[in-house]
């Protein structure tokens, strides 16, 4: 099987077509849990870089199957974004072939040995895609925090020698069926006189943020919320429970996406204040908060084992998908 490079270009180019058509065909028919685009966005979308992580995209000559990965600098990681092959011409090797290719590509561009290289496929590849719940139409996430566990994609990874080291839940709530309980607003008062109060994080006013983050070692988060402006300079708010002027956590920030969605990046509670059941009404403030903004709705994910699901559990989210992070080892 003949493979070519598809490089970074804005002039016309037969391979990038033939690529989004194969990416179309397969996320149409369900082969691959994406939302469509168009083609210009596309390849926007995989060429170049994207947060310093360079692109590395094949596809075999004939346009029967491409490949695409990143080699994220930061993290030294090397990602597998995405296998696509045409329907037709499944069950051949050349899904094999061509993911062969592209590790050994992705080796090149990390500066690894071939054979020597880590591959991985999870939420924390830079290059993400949007993906559309199943049953719930107009209803889209930002990415796919791994392989959908319900389709062919999952064993045809594990049959390429890459094992599960994770399990994601995405979960979904429809915002407009969201109440702010009364329990929960007789225990947000009685903090209110433990001094525990939930405010927009201010860098001006309040502190521990940055240490805080730190020591949650989430560099997402850190990236998130850190490089977030005031809201006087047009930033998002940030939601934190604060006690002197001390944050005790976070969550947010708050802000509608174009579709509908809640935006949602994260919820943590410092060590020294946890038990007080500070998580579960941050984040009842923060549907409250996305609701009263517009929000029609929220998706988000976690881990399988993250205590945090309970709190999402309690307060109306249900499970829509299942996604595995894998990895491939010498």
């Amino acid at each position: 099987m003949e493979i070519v490079w598809l490089k970074e270009s804005k002039e016309s180019d037969p391979g990038w077509s033939r690529a989004w058509e194969l990416f179309m065909e397969s996320a149409g028919e369900g082969a691959l849990l994406c939302a469509g685009m168009g083609q210009e966005e596309f390849r926007d979308k995989f060429s170049g870089s994207k947060d310093g992580a360079a692109a590395v995209n094949l596809m075999e000559k004939e346009g029967n199957a491409f490949a695409s990965g990143c080699f994220d600098p930061g993290s030294g990681k090397l990602f597998v974004t995405m296998v696509a092959v045409r329907r037709k011409m499944r069950r051949q090797g050349k899904g094999r072939e061509i993911l062969a290719a592209l590790e050994r590509a992705l080796e090149e561009a990390g500066g690894c040995r071939e054979g020597e290289g880590v591959f991985e496929l999870s939420f924390f590849n830079p290059m993400t895609l949007a993906w559309e719940v199943p049953g719930r139409e107009g209803v889209t996430h930002p990415n796919m925090p791994g392989v959908d566990v319900s389709g062919g994609a999952y064993l045809f990874f594990k049959n390429c020698g890459y094992r599960e080291f994770a399990l994601q839940n995405s979960y979904y709530l429809n915002l407009r069926e969201f109440v702010y309980s009364e329990a929960f607003k007789r225990k947000k008062q009685k903090l209110g006189q433990e001094g525990i109060t939930f405010r927009y994080y201010d860098s001006r006013v309040h502190r521990g943020m940055k240490e805080m983050l730190q020591e949650f070692g989430n560099p997402l988060w850190e990236k998130e919320i850190l490089g977030e402006p005031c809201l006087e300079e047009g930033g998002r708010p940030v939601l934190a429970p604060v006690q002197d002027g001390q944050v005790l956590g976070f969550t947010g920030p708050l802000s509608v996406e174009p579709g509908g969605r809640g935006y949602f990046a994260g919820i943590a509670i410092s060590a020294e204040a946890r038990g007080k059941g500070l998580g579960k009404l941050l984040f009842y403030e923060l549907c409250n908060g996305l609701k009263d903004r517009g929000a029609a709705y929220m998706t988000l994910f976690t881990g399988e084992n993250n205590p945090a699901r309970n709190i999402y559990e309690e307060a109306g989210f249900g499970i829509v998908r299942s996604w595995s992070d894998m990895r491939k080892e010498p």
